[in-house]
């Protein structure tokens, strides 16, 4: 049982007439149930969605910054909603090409003969009451007065944001294993509003939005080996610019030579399969320098090592390969 509490509403104004959605966020609007929704001292038609969201219906209430409060049966919380003659809009943004859906309330909007987004005209409208338009926004920029004529008058501006459509300028890793589960780290700029990403058009396993230029995503399964797409969706537009490659796990075939001194030193050179991202090459667990010749083949320094075969293990985004006791250190002439 505890007490509910209140960390944003959007939107956190609206007109007199009321009408408007309302949606409050929170914690603990199920346990217990949330019981009332008050604006003022009008009480709103509400619905709890979640135990962190409800929607609310604004009531109409005279021009006045007001208190809203949620109560459940372990108390109360509350936060401020503010009333007046300026239209209220939802959603308040969108992205520059236009296209986004907008619900308009307000006083005395019947029989509304335009909507005007920074004055150009919205795509298109429909009356759906005497206070409520919804609107087709047009492409624009920046933020913009949104205004409706109706009975050959003006209402007050309501605002609206066009949002610029995201870049995403890089990624790393840039590759990972055909099976998915690769935490990968995008970075660009206007990405806060994301709400897609996806890998070769299947969406990303999961994503979290951690600035406005920095997106985690872990990759999904992939269909095959290859590059694909990665598309960032945001409110703004789309940016699919970036490529990810899916790799298979490596094979090793043959090492030569397979032997060599216990002071490290000696180069040998290990053909396998899907070795071109290879990552990391160990003797016995210790890392080797190397270099990557083609997707066949790779050369490696052995790092000093105890006489004795050792495990030869090469990895890539793709996995790994070992060959188990594939590579034997020796004492050196008189060591």
């Amino acid at each position: 049982m505890a007490v509910p509490t209140i960390t944003s509403i959007s939107p956190f104004s609206g007109t007199t007439a009321g009408g408007n959605p309302v949606v409050i966020k929170g914690t603990n609007f199920n346990n217990p149930h949330v019981t009332s929704v008050i604006f003022g001292a009008n009480v709103a038609t509400f619905t709890v969605n979640s135990d962190s969201q409800i929607t609310a219906t604004a009531p109409g209430h005279a021009a006045d910054t007001v208190t809203v409060t949620v109560t459940n049966a372990s108390g109360s919380a509350s936060a401020t909603y503010g009333y007046g003659t300026s239209l209220s809009l939802s959603p308040t943004q969108g992205p520059a090409g236009g296209g986004t859906v907008v619900d308009v309330y307000g006083t005395d909007l019947a029989g509304a003969t335009s909507v005007l987004f920074g004055g150009t005209a919205a795509r298109s409208f429909e009356q759906l009451s005497a206070t409520h338009l919804r609107a087709v926004s047009p492409a624009g920029g920046g933020e913009v007065h949104v205004v409706v004529t109706a009975g050959g008058k003006t209402s007050a501006p309501g605002y609206f944001y066009y949002l610029p459509a995201p870049f995403a300028s890089g990624l790393s890793p840039a590759a990972g294993p055909l099976a998915g589960g690769t935490a990968v780290t995008i970075r660009g700029v206007f990405l806060a509003t994301t709400n897609a990403v996806t890998f070769g058009g299947v969406p990303a396993t999961s994503f979290t939005v951690v600035s406005n230029s920095q997106i985690t995503a872990v990759t999904p399964a992939g269909t095959a080996a290859g590059s694909v797409a990665v598309a960032v969706t945001a409110t703004g537009g789309g940016a699919d610019k970036l490529s990810f490659t899916y790799d298979t796990t490596p094979t090793m075939n043959t090492l030569k030579p397979s032997t060599g001194s216990t002071v490290g030193g000696d180069i040998v050179t290990i053909t396998g399969t899907n070795l071109a991202d290879t990552e990391a090459v160990t003797f016995g667990g210790h890392p080797a320098r190397f270099g990557v010749i083609d997707d066949n083949t790779v050369t490696a320094v052995t790092p000093p090592g105890a006489t004795g075969a050792v495990d030869v293990t090469v990895t890539t985004p793709g996995g790994s390969a070992t060959n188990p006791g594939a590579f034997t250190y020796q004492a050196p002439p008189g060591g």
